[in-house]
C-alpha cells in the first residue's frame, strides 16, 4: 500500500477523533504532507517509538499506540506471560493520559490485566512498580525531554528493564506484522473495569518507592542534621518530578528548598521552555534566576519523566553546569569513598561506552570491576540481570544515573537526593562540587567529552543517515587532521580492525549500528544513529593536560570530521 492509498484508507475510518479527522481533511491537497505522514509506519525500534503527534502512520497517535500495543499483546500471549498483567504509566505531556488509556484498553481487550495509577508518574517508578506487582512488563507514555509536539512509547519487561535482545527483535517483529489496523483490539473502559481487567491502584506503591529512593542517601544522620544548611533550587520542568521529588527533598532534611513555581504546573504545553531538557542551558533560565535571588548553593532540574538530572553549582559567585559525565564521576567517587568498608570485589559499576573514561580511571583506582555496555540505559539494566555480583552504580553521559538496583532504568529521584547529599558534605568542608571536579582532574587527568548531533527530517532522512554510516564503513577514515586513526570498532559487524596491520578482533558487545574511531592521541570518536530520533550522534572523548587544550583539540577534530562526513574531504 503506497502513502496515498494509506491516506485514503484512514479517510474511511469511523473511529478517529475529531482532531485527527480535521487534520486529515486539511492536508487533502498537500501531497508532500500526505507523503510525510503516510509513507511508512512510525519506526518502533530498540529504543521504543517516539515521534511528532498528529494523523498518519508516520505520526504518534491513538492508532499508532493501538498497533504497538497489539504487537506487544501478541508477544505476551505467545510467550505465556499474559496472566501476569501489565503496568502502564504516563507523564505530563499533551495526550499522554489518552494514549496510556488507549494502550490499556488494547491489553484489556486481549485479556491482559492492566494496572494504572490516577495521575502522572516518573519513568523510574514504572520500573519499580513492574517488579513489585510481579507483572509481565510495562509501558510508559513519554517523549522524555523532547519538545511539546512529541510523544512516545517506552516498553519494559518483567525484570523492570527496558526490553532488549533477544526479546526486542521478537517484539518488533510482532509489531511489524500488523498491517491491518482493524485487527488491533479495544474494549470499553467501563467494561474493562467491571471485568477487573483494568485496575487503578492506590498510593501504597508511591510511598514504598519514595522510601526506597530516600534510602540511597549514605550519610542519613548527617543530612538530617545539617540539610537545612544547603540552599537548593529545584525545577521539575513541568513534569513528573513534582510527584515525588519535592516531598522527598524536604523529607530527607533539605528544608531550604525553593521550587520554580512557574515550572511546577505539570502542563505538557511546556510554556516556559521549548525543550524541557536538563542538558540544555535554556531550560535552567528560570531556576538560575531564582537561585541568584535566594543565593542558592545548587540548582537541580529533572526532565518531564524524571529519569534525567541536570545540575548547576555555585562557584566563585557564578553558577557552573556539571555535565552528565562530570556528575556521574563525582557521584561514583563519593559512593566508592564511603564504600571503603565493603568488599568491592563483590560489586561492579556499569557505564555506556560513550560515557567518560574518567569513570574507568576511578574504578581502576578503587579496584572495582567496570562493565561497559552499548549506548542506552536498557543495556545497563541488562547487565544488572546478568551479573552474579552486586550492582553499585550505573551511568550514561546523557544525564542518566542509577544508584543501587531498586529500579532498572535511569533514575533522577535517588540521583538528586545523593547529589544534594554530596553538595552538603562539600559545603560543610568549604568547597563546592566544581572544586571537587578540579581536584579529580588533577589526580586522574583531564577527561573531556563533547557531543554533536546531526538532524535528518522528512522522507529522505533515514536514507541519508544510512548513507553516511555506510560510507564511513566502506571508506574507513584513516586520518583526521594530522592524527592517525589506529583502530576502528564496528559493532554492526562485531569486529575491531587495526588499520596499521589489518588484524581484526571480535567485539564482545551485541551488534549495534555504531562505529568507534580510536586515534593516536588517545581520543575516541563514536558515531551512531539515535535509537529514538532521526539523528546521528557523534561523541568525542578527549584526554589532555588542561581543559583549554582539550577544548581546542575538540574544535579542530570536530571541524575536520564534519567535512569528512559531508564528503568535503577524504
Amino acid at each position: 500500500m503506497n502513502y496515498r492509498e494509506s491516506y485514503e484508507k484512514w479517510m474511511s475510518f469511523n473511529f478517529l477523533d475529531e482532531d485527527l479527522k480535521k487534520e486529515l481533511l486539511n492536508m487533502k491537497n498537500d501531497e508532500e504532507r500526505i507523503k510525510d505522514c503516510f509513507y511508512d509506519y512510525l519506526p518502533f525500534g530498540t529504543g521504543g517509538a517516539r515521534g511528532l503527534m498528529g494523523v498518519g502512520t508516520n505520526r504518534f497517535n491513538v492508532i499508532t499506540v493501538r498497533r504497538i500495543s497489539q504487537g506487544f499483546s501478541n508477544f505476551l500471549i505467545a510467550s505465556g506471560e499474559k496472566e501476569k498483567g501489565i503496568v502502564i504509566t504516563y507523564d505530563s505531556r499533551i495526550n499522554s493520559e489518552k494514549f496510556a488509556l488507549t494502550a490499556a484498553l488494547n491489553f484489556c481487550a486481549n485479556g491482559i490485566k492492566t494496572y494504572m495509577f490516577k495521575g502522572i508518574r516518573p519513568t523510574p517508578f514504572l520500573s519499580f512498580a513492574i517488579r513489585n506487582l510481579n507483572a509481565a512488563g510495562g509501558v510508559n507514555i513519554t517523549a522524555s525531554h523532547n519538545s511539546k509536539e512529541y510523544n512516545g512509547y517506552k516498553l519494559y519487561l518483567s525484570d523492570g528493564a527496558q526490553f532488549s535482545y533477544p526479546d526486542d527483535e521478537k517484539i518488533i517483529n510482532y509489531i511489524n506484522k500488523i498491517d491491518d489496523i482493524s485487527t488491533c483490539k479495544t474494549i470499553d473502559k467501563k467494561e474493562a473495569i467491571k471485568n477487573k481487567l483494568l485496575i487503578y491502584l492506590d498510593d501504597k506503591l508511591d510511598k514504598k518507592f519514595e522510601k526506597e529512593a530516600m534510602s540511597k542517601i549514605i550519610n542519613k544522620k548527617f543530612v538530617s542534621r545539617h540539610g537545612k544548611d544547603l540552599k537548593v533550587v529545584y525545577t521539575p520542568l513541568h513534569g513528573t518530578g513534582s510527584v515525588f521529588l519535592k516531598n522527598a527533598i524536604k523529607e530527607a532534611g533539605f528544608k531550604n528548598c525553593y521550587i520554580v513555581k512557574e515550572q511546577d504546573d505539570k502542563n505538557g504545553e511546556f510554556k516556559t521552555v521549548k525543550y524541557p531538557n536538563p542538558e540544555s542551558k535554556d531550560a535552567f533560565k528560570m531556576a538560575l534566576s531564582l537561585a541568584k535571588e535566594k543565593n542558592a548553593d545548587i540548582v537541580v532540574a529533572t526532565d518531564p519523566d524524571a529519569d534525567r538530572l541536570g545540575v548547576y553549582v555555585k562557584s566563585n559567585d557564578k553558577y557552573i553546569p556539571l555535565t552528565g559525565n562530570e556528575l556521574s564521576s563525582i557521584i561514583l567517587e563519593y559512593i566508592l569513598h564511603f564504600s571503603a568498608k565493603k568488599n568491592l570485589n563483590d560489586y561492579y559499576v556499569v557505564k555506556s561506552f560513550v560515557t567518560t573514561r574518567l569513570i574507568d580511571a576511578i574504578c581502576k583506582r578503587y579496584n572495582i570491576e567496570l562493565k561497559t555496555t552499548l549506548t542506552g540505559f536498557k543495556w545497563i539494566g541488562k547487565e544488572i540481570l546478568n551479573s552474579k555480583k552486586k550492582f553499585l552504580f550505573g551511568a550514561e553521559e546523557s544525564y542518566g544515573f542509577l544508584v543501587d538496583d531498586y529500579v532498572r532504568d535511569k533514575d533522577a529521584i535517588s540521583a538528586t537526593l545523593m547529589t544534594l547529599e554530596i553538595a552538603l558534605l562539600f559545603k560543610k568542608a568549604h568547597v563546592n562540587m566544581a572544586d571537587v571536579l578540579s581536584f579529580m582532574q588533577s589526580y586522574y587527568g583531564v577527561y573531556r567529552n563533547y557531543n554533536v548531533s546531526i538532524d535528518f527530517k522528512g522522507v529522505d532522512g533515514i536514507d541519508k543517515m544510512k548513507s553516511i554510516m555506510n560510507n564511513l564503513r566502506n571508506n574507513p577514515v584513516k586520518k583526521i587532521t594530522d592524527i592517525d586513526v589506529l583502530v576502528i570498532d564496528d559493532y554492526i559487524n562485531s569486529t575491531s580492525k587495526n588499520l596499521k596491520d589489518g588484524n581484526r578482533e571480535p567485539l564482545k558487545l551485541p551488534k549495534n549500528d555504531t562505529l568507534v574511531l580510536h586515534l593516536a592521541d588517545d581520543t575516541n570518536i563514536t558515531i551512531r544513529p539515535s535509537g529514538t530520533e532521526p539523528k546521528i550522534k557523534i561523541y568525542y572523548d578527549v584526554l589532555d593536560k588542561t581543559i583549554e587544550l582539550a577544548d581546542n583539540k575538540y574544535e579542530i577534530l570536530n571541524s575536520a570530521f564534519m567535512k569528512i562526513i559531508k564528503g568535503e574531504e577524504n
